[in-house]
């Protein structure tokens, strides 16, 4: 019996300790599942960060990828901006060069046009000093007609005696005698037909003297521009009514 009671009380004290070695061994389990599951739940909070970090990423990048599409378009469209202004650029180019060789027509053109037109303007004043001359020639010769007529006594006319008389009886001086003399003006018709203006241009005849001669000319009934013929070294007035065109 006491052999028994030994083993009864070794199995006894085994199994106790079996049973102590379990529980704490039960117990260090679930603390290392408590543990393993604080740092899964640990883990999840930061898978689940790192979810949410990863999704922002997605949408910057998604929305940089936007940008870069604007981007993109914007960069496309200014290079087909640049490319228009390039073959703007040469076309204007190509028209400048040739607006310059027009403009270098034209220079030439314009310098022919005024060689031409100094030339027409030449011919024109020879013409017309051609014409004065001409018309100048048939008032003379008209003249002439009608003095043949009254030398005839086909016209009327009454002889202005004064006016055959030389420049001298005018009274004025010497030197202006010789002056109006080496002009061709001899007799006191021979002023009549001239303007004051040309007897200011004779030196010597100056606004005194012509005025003095303008009132002898009216003292003696005759002004410049008085309408007169001459015959010979005689100047007659047309009595009115006696020429008919």
């Amino acid at each position: 019996m006491k052999d028994t009671d030994i083993l009864f009380s070794i199995a006894l004290m085994i199994l106790g300790i079996v049973l102590m070695y379990k529980s704490m061994k039960g117990n260090s389990c679930r603390q290392r599942l408590a543990k393993l599951a604080d740092s899964i739940a640990s883990d999840k909070e930061n898978i689940n960060f790192q979810i949410k970090r990863f999704g922002y990423l997605l949408d910057e990048m998604a929305a940089d990828n936007e940008k870069n599409s604007i981007l993109k378009c914007h960069a496309d469209r200014l290079e087909e901006l640049v490319t228009q202004l390039d073959r703007t650029r040469n076309e204007l180019e190509i028209s400048n060069l040739s607006m310059a060789d027009i403009n270098e027509e034209l220079k030439r053109s314009n310098a022919e046009l005024v060689k031409r037109a100094t030339q027409l303007r030449n011919e024109i004043q020879q013409d017309e000093l051609a014409i004065q001359k001409i018309q100048e020639r048939l008032d003379s010769l008209k003249r002439i007609k009608v003095g043949l007529e009254i030398a005839l006594n086909n016209i009327q006319a009454e002889e202005v005696h004064y006016l055959s008389e030389p420049v001298f009886s005018l009274g004025i001086t010497p030197s202006i005698k010789s002056h109006l003399e080496s002009h061709g003006i001899l007799y006191i018709g021979d002023l009549i037909h001239l303007n004051e203006q040309y007897l200011m241009e004779i030196w010597g005849v100056g606004p005194v003297t012509l005025e003095k001669i303008k009132t002898k000319l009216n003292e003696n009934g005759a002004w410049f521009g008085m309408d007169v013929i001459r015959v010979g070294n005689h100047w007659y007035r047309i009595k009115q009514g006696s020429i008919t065109d």
